[in-house]
């Protein structure tokens, strides 16, 4: 039996059209028809040719992550150097509030060594004053004395000359004496001893030489009574000095 169709044997096997085969080519063989696509759709590609599914440089979360880190570095050097700064700034305070503290320290030492020779010497002039005003009471007192003992010795001459005067009026006499001695013993008036004494230029007043049984240079007889007032020679007393018998 002869065949229904015949081919010319000079068709190539790429000019037939297969019958059986009605999908499209390129989904047949895998293939996309570039040329049917939009423009920025060519695999997926945007107008300006870039690729939507790569991952931008800029919005890596990698780098995203590395800028992060690098902030946080410099915001805490920032940090560190603010802190050093106020520890440097609270140092330098400190030096100079230690230096203000060394010089009030100093300054008060020397007003306080100024305060206590003020208060030596106020105190040394207490006790000047406070002497001079005793010496003053004491030269003040000497000066009465002086004319009461003047009265004293008109007693020593009454008793010398009391011999033939009744008991009574010698009595009354002698306590007259006593009690106006008393007087001024208690505002310190001393009788110098003479009598027996080796003889003292300080305290004695010598008018001449005596022979007499006592030791040599010392008083014999005494003319006129010596006083002291306050362990001062208010008058010495006038005697006459022992001598050998010749």
């Amino acid at each position: 039996m002869a065949p229904d169709r015949e081919y010319d044997i000079s068709e190539s096997e790429a000019d037939r059209e297969p019958a059986s085969d009605s999908r499209d080519p390129v989904e047949n063989t895998g293939e996309r028809d570039v040329s049917k696509e939009t423009p920025g759709e060519e695999s997926g590609r945007d107008v300006a040719g870039n690729d939507p599914g790569a991952v931008s440089v800029e919005s890596s979360p990698a780098d995203g992550g590395e800028d992060t880190e690098i902030l946080q570095k410099r915001t805490k050097r920032a940090r560190r150097k603010e802190l050093l700064d106020l520890i440097q700034r609270k140092n330098t305070m400190l030096m100079e509030l230690d230096k203000e503290v060394k010089k009030t320290k100093e300054d008060l030492a020397v007003k306080e060594d100024r305060l206590l020779r003020m208060a030596a010497e106020f105190e040394n002039y207490k006790k000047r004053t406070r002497r001079e005003w005793e010496l003053l009471q004491k030269n003040a007192n000497a000066d009465l004395i002086k004319e009461i003992i003047w009265g004293i010795d008109n007693f020593d001459r009454a008793f010398a000359n009391l011999g033939g005067a009744e008991d009574h009026i010698q009595e009354g006499i002698r306590l007259i004496h006593s009690g106006l001695m008393d007087i001024l013993k208690k505002a310190g008036l001393m009788e110098i001893e003479a009598q027996g004494q080796k003889f003292d230029a300080q305290h004695h007043e010598a008018v001449g030489e005596i022979e007499s049984d006592i030791e040599e240079g010392h008083v014999a007889q005494v003319l006129q009574r010596g006083y002291s007032l306050h362990n001062q020679v208010l008058r010495p007393a006038r005697v006459l000095v022992s001598k050998k018998r010749g």
